[in-house]
């Protein structure tokens, strides 16, 4: 037991009022002798005895209310897991996780509520003096700011569910900033949360004896939940007219197979497709969607399951763009067969407008609006052609090289020294085959799965040595260890050098079914689609690939419900961004717009951090910060009660003044009835 005010103790002294009252209230009998009174001096004998023990009572009776009313001013009190109390005022920081997960249930209701509830009470368990930090998951700078009690339980009102996620060790260095900059001599922090295993990295927490820390955890009841992961197509171009496969990742978090979910795809409102699945317990399985492009331009969708109680990451949000045609342009010089291996590719598919112009005739601002341009056997490339290449690939266009048989490397010279490509040089040596695909670069890789050790690649008789910059990718590479096909990156777009011609006398390249498959992947990448979705609190910044803002009007996002805000516009080598700060934004699809033109949709998604609704007991967590040795921690893992008591009774002890008073009312009461019958 310890004291608040040991000082009043000294009062114990008083003590000695009693004792001297008694002390001076003792009588003495006289002795009379009277014959005959045998039986009278017995009972004198007995009636002096009892008054003794009497008076002795009243005096023990006094001195205990006396030694009661001095402790009860004293403020005894057992100290509670924070050690011993502190007089002062308080700065008090309280966490509420208000992440998706806490829309789980338990036999209280919702959790989110609970915590809010909860915070109130930690609020009210203090005195109205002292000041308090009401922290969510926004992190919002205001939130940094300490506030009156009134405040703070105003603010833990208005706490509601947000799509961030933070680890609960970012949540601890948050509470200490604003703690240490209080000047109150005593601080504490609270954190109301469902213990997601997701967030609760124990082995990144610290000792901080300066601000002990309460966790109450609010576990739900049930943790099964389904959620949608991811979305991709299976090919990296939408084009009209063309069938799309959308795959679709769901996780079951639960314990329960589910079979039979059904799964629907709406495209911008109207449902597309309908699917259903089945899926293990504690597993993940894909699944397909399959829909037709028919309307070129900006498009949005949603894929959708039906799970309850969680349902934050039951939609996936999903932004694309479906074109006519890719444009594809051959500038030739004199490999006529080359020429027609290339137009065999591309003219008879109807979703590429094909066209072909002798290199010294082209219109060089035509090239602006192709997806890819070849340049087959050019003896050499002007320094104009160079230049406007260079400004065609920077603005995201993608370029093919395949060198003239028997020309000269230096023709191409400057264009290869553009694009940071040593020069190349002839090499002559023979009869040398393709040995190795690059099956793991995603230009091969989701088009070939496996590849035979015995299966037949393309040969070449002529070769030009290839130097390409670090950070190229060598997509096929030949039996004597030089790069045959490369891809490097120079400016936003891409740009792919052969290192044999097409002519006929110089290899079989066109007569292999891996030159037509070459051809259209770099017909199909040619165009940037981007992401088909970004993740709100995850992705501050957007890229916007292949996508230029001019005019001195800023652009708009348009979203759902009518949001409007203009976004940061970040510009870079990297190219043109977008920087929506960390707002909590609503799911949906986003206009990108200029002057009321739409550029093009953004849709914006929820975190799946937390759809893994597995949470850390109590128990567990108590023996983690054991085995740590965290000592400054304290988990209250029953907060059902009265919380704002057991709180109070954390950080200050349990107070024992008010039984004291009882004592000594008892004692007092106990001294009248003593009084009373020595009368």
């Amino acid at each position: 037991m310890s004291f608040v005010y040991p000082a009043f103790l000294w009062a114990l002294t008083a003590l000695a009022i009693p004792v001297l009252i008694h002390l001076f209230q003792l009588r003495r009998f006289k002795r009379i002798d009277f014959p005959n009174v045998r039986f009278l001096a017995e009972v004198s004998r007995q009636t002096r005895a009892r008054k003794k023990i009497q008076h002795w009572l009243v005096l023990l009776a006094r001195c205990l209310a006396i030694i009661c009313l001095v402790l009860a001013f004293a403020q005894p009190y057992l100290p509670g897991s924070s050690g011993a109390q502190r007089s002062g005022d308080r700065a008090i920081s309280i966490y509420i996780d208000d992440s998706f997960s806490m829309d789980g249930q338990n036999a209280h209701g919702r959790l989110l509520d609970q915590a809010r509830k909860g915070a109130q009470d930690a609020v009210m368990a203090h005195s109205a003096a002292d000041r308090f930090q009401i922290l969510t998951g926004r992190f919002e700078g205001r939130e940094q700011m300490m506030m009156s009690r009134e405040e703070a339980l105003e603010a833990s009102s208005r706490t509601d569910a947000s799509p961030y996620t933070r680890l609960l060790s970012k949540v601890m260095t948050r509470q200490r900033e604003a703690l240490t900059a209080s000047d109150a001599p005593v601080k504490r922090a609270f954190i109301f949360t469902d213990l997601q295993r997701s967030i609760t990295d124990v082995q990144n927490w610290v000792n901080d004896t300066t601000v002990p820390t309460t966790i109450i955890p609010i576990p739900p009841a049930n943790t099964e939940n389904l959620s949608i992961d991811s979305v991709w197509f299976a090919s990296p171009v939408r084009r009209m007219g063309q069938s799309e496969v959308l795959h679709v990742t769901i996780t079951n978090h639960g314990t329960q197979e589910l079979v039979n979910v059904p799964l629907r795809l709406a495209i911008d409102g109207a449902q597309r497709a309908i699917g259903s699945f089945s899926v293990d317990p504690s597993s993940s399985v894909d699944t397909v969607l399959k829909f037709t492009n028919d309307v070129a331009g900006h498009h949005w969708g949603e894929v959708t399951v039906t799970d309850q109680p969680v349902t934050f990451d039951d939609k996936v949000w999903i932004a694309y763009t479906t074109i006519e045609r890719l444009q594809i342009l051959t500038l030739t010089a004199n490999d006529a067969p080359g020429d027609r291996a290339i137009a065999a590719v591309f003219s008879g598919d109807s979703t590429h407008r094909f066209s072909q112009s002798p290199y010294r005739e082209v219109d060089l601002a035509k090239l602006a609006s192709q997806d890819l341009v070849i340049l087959n056997a050019l003896p050499e490339v002007a320094s104009g052609t160079a230049q406007t290449l260079v400004e065609y690939v920077d603005g995201g266009g993608s370029l093919a090289i395949f060198p003239p048989s028997g020309g000269e490397p230096q023709g191409y010279t400057a264009l290869f020294g553009a694009f940071s490509v040593a020069p190349p040089s002839r090499m002559d040596t023979g009869l040398v085959r393709v040995e190795r695909i690059d099956l793991e670069h995603p230009f091969y890789r989701d088009v070939f799965q496996s590849m035979p050790r015995n299966v037949d690649l393309p040969a070449s008789h002529e070769r030009w040595s290839v130097r390409p910059p670090p950070g190229s990718d060598v997509l096929l590479r030949s039996q004597d260890g030089n790069p045959y096909l490369v891809r490097c990156d120079p400016g936003h777009g891409s740009v792919y050098i052969c290192a044999s011609p097409l002519a006929e006398r110089a290899g079989n390249l066109t007569r292999h079914a891996l030159f037509a498959t070459s051809l259209l992947r770099m017909a199909e990448l040619a165009r940037p689609m981007g992401p088909l979705r970004y993740t709100i609190g995850a992705d501050a910044v957007i890229q916007l690939q292949g996508l230029e803002i001019s005019g001195e009007k800023p652009p708009h996002l348009v979203g759902p419900g009518g949001i409007d805000i203009i976004p940061e516009v970040r510009r870079s080598p990297a190219g043109t961004a977008l920087s929506i700060h960390d707002e909590a934004l609503p799911p949906g699809p986003y206009a990108l717009t200029v002057n009321g033109d739409t550029l093009r949709l953004i849709a914006l998604d929820r975190a799946r951090a937390e759809s893994d609704l597995g949470a850390m007991t109590a128990d567990e967590l108590k023996t983690q910060l054991e085995q740590r040795g965290l000592t400054s921690y304290t988990i209250l893992d029953d907060a059902t009660g009265d919380l704002s008591l057991r709180l109070a009774e954390l950080d200050q002890g349990r107070k024992l003044w008010k039984w004291f008073i009882l004592l000594a009312l008892l004692f007092l009461a106990t001294e009248t009835i003593l009084l009373r019958a020595t009368r």
